[in-house]
């Protein structure tokens, strides 16, 4: 049975590393327990593994007294959709009927509009999103069993509320509800994810929201806890790795676990007399590539425009990783300071230091290689 998993947001078979960032929302955990909470967002690229970190460290609160998590997936959506979701999901993972809550809400006063004007109670005015967040969160630990429970929320992909101006004031509103609680004494300790960008995102529409939620960037995996993540799961299915498939499987990932998992489940499908050679690992790496460029590198270079595929290409015919502004320039024949800013904003490039770009990963570089589209479309010709 192949133990190797081909989606993002699914805990692995074994999972490995990530020592240093559990013990560090395990130190916030206890902060908040002692009264002191914490907030942080633990954000990276796609695939690095934020989402199984969440899963991972919920996992561990189980056996915790007087401590209850609840895995809030974010969705994109308005206002009144955030609140449905956030009171459904609480009521999931609590084990209680959704119409208590709801009840609990409307008894408190709160009336929120829903989609098409419907309302909790149409005797009450509309609660401003401030008070309203605030109250749900209120109510959601009041229904915790123990005489001094520790809530945790566990929010994932923060991103997605973060696409129009509505939705943009909720981590601002978040931000004073929580603070509010903690401060009347709530043990409230908020765990969000995000992507690469998130910070810059939260900068450009609250500064203040900063302060209150502390910055965590997820780094790849190392050599040794991908030899961990392949070798152990495999092994207990009587395939084993060979040393030099490790190395490259590491060194085309750059330990990206996403990467990692669907590289060595193509591989272990093609391991011979329960080995995977470097023949295995070739013979399975094109359709490696072909699953990925299905799921997201085509559609990444059909959302670019002309003059970034001109400039993609310059990076696949390149023989090296990073190039400078110098090099780049020269080669498109024009001046590319706009074009290069807003590949960086799409995570198309990385901009590795003052001038020097790279593409935003090699498996990304491996497909503009091997399938060169823009040669398909004429963009060297243009």
């Amino acid at each position: 049975m192949n133990p190797f998993k081909k989606r993002t947001g699914v805990l692995p078979s074994y999972f490995t590393g990530r020592t240093d960032e559990l013990k560090e929302l395990k130190r916030i955990y206890d902060s908040t327990r002692e009264g002191d909470a914490g907030h942080i967002i633990i954000y990276g690229p796609k695939g690095i593994g934020k989402t199984c970190l969440l899963l991972k460290f919920q996992e561990e609160l189980e056996s915790l007294e007087e401590t209850y998590s609840i895995r809030i997936p974010m969705v994109e959506g308005s206002f009144f959709d955030i609140y449905s979701l956030i009171v459904d999901t609480s009521a999931e993972s609590l084990g209680m009927k959704i119409s208590s809550f709801w009840d609990t809400i409307k008894g408190l006063g709160i009336n929120i509009p829903f989609v098409g004007g419907f309302t909790v109670s149409r005797d009450t005015p509309p609660t401003s999103p401030s008070v309203a967040i605030r109250k749900i969160l209120e109510t959601i630990y009041n229904k915790l069993e123990g005489e001094d429970p520790v809530l945790i929320l566990l929010v994932d992909d923060l991103q997605r509320i973060l696409i129009n101006e509505d939705t943009q004031r909720v981590l601002s509103i978040l931000q004073s509800a929580l603070v509010e609680l903690n401060l009347k004494g709530f043990k409230i300790m908020f765990v969000a994810t995000g992507s690469y960008d998130i910070f810059s995102k939260i900068q450009d529409i609250t500064d203040s929201a900063i302060r209150t939620f502390d910055p965590y960037e997820l780094k790849p995996l190392s050599l040794d806890e991908v030899r961990d993540a392949i070798n152990i799961p495999s092994n207990k299915e009587g395939i084993s790795f060979e040393e030099d498939v490790l190395e490259r499987i590491y060194d085309v990932s750059e330990g990206n676990p996403y990467y990692i998992q669907v590289v060595a489940h193509n591989c272990f499908e093609e391991s011979i007399n329960n080995r995977v050679s470097t023949i295995e690992f070739e013979k399975s790496f094109p359709s490696s590539l072909n699953f990925l460029a299905q799921r997201e590198f085509r559609y990444m270079y059909e959302k670019s425009s002309i003059e970034e595929r001109k400039i993609l290409s310059i990076f696949a015919e390149s023989n090296s990783d990073v190039l400078a502004y110098k090099e780049i320039k020269e080669n498109k024949k024009s001046e590319p300071s706009r074009v290069l800013q807003n590949m960086t904003k799409k995570n198309l490039l990385v901009k590795e230091s003052r001038g020097k770009y790279k593409l935003r990963d090699k498996m990304f570089k491996e497909y503009l290689r091997t399938e060169q589209p823009y040669k398909l479309n004429g963009t060297l010709e243009n």
